[in-house]
């Protein structure tokens, strides 16, 4: 791999970034949860999304990754509310990340995770939260790798 440029997102990187999660969406949709929308990102709500995270500076974190002037990877997460049965009120949150596949194992899912933790310890947020498929292993084990345990676990069924 050529070098790559780790940088904050801009509103000119919208369109990349939608393909990127609607390539996310697809391969969750394929491979472990077929209630996700394949095109999640284009649509109005998925375009709302990103368009306040990646223009809000307080409180979102939107990081793309760059190589040969093409996005082969991103990371949005920014700060959120947590249940109200809970003891704190804030958490910060890596809602969703990507990096295509000729880009993984590169280090940089794990370099998106330790500036996302950085960002938020600059915000003074003290947790941090990420949601990932059950069967997303490749995912899960990156987590684990950078500190992260298993907190919740959320079961459903189908009926």
């Amino acid at each position: 791999m050529n070098e790559y440029e780790i940088r904050k997102a801009n509103i000119k990187d919208l369109k990349q970034i939608q393909i990127l999660i609607n390539k996310l969406c697809k391969k969750e949709f394929d491979e472990f949860d077929n209630t996700i929308n394949p095109i999640f990102a284009t649509t109005k709500q998925g375009n709302s999304y990103l368009t306040k995270r990646i223009k809000d500076n307080s409180n979102s974190f939107c990081l793309v990754v760059v190589n040969n002037d093409k996005i082969v990877g991103y990371f949005v997460g920014g700060i959120n509310m947590v249940e109200e049965y809970r003891t704190i009120n804030k958490i910060g949150e890596g809602e969703t990340m990507f990096i295509e596949d000729e880009y993984r194992g590169k280090g940089i899912g794990t370099k998106f995770l330790r500036l996302f933790e950085k960002w938020c310890k600059d915000k003074k947020i003290n947790r941090m939260r990420l949601v990932a498929s059950s069967r997303n292993i490749q995912a899960i084990n990156l987590y684990k790798k950078e500190g992260f345990e298993i907190y919740d676990i959320t079961l459903e069924k189908l009926i």
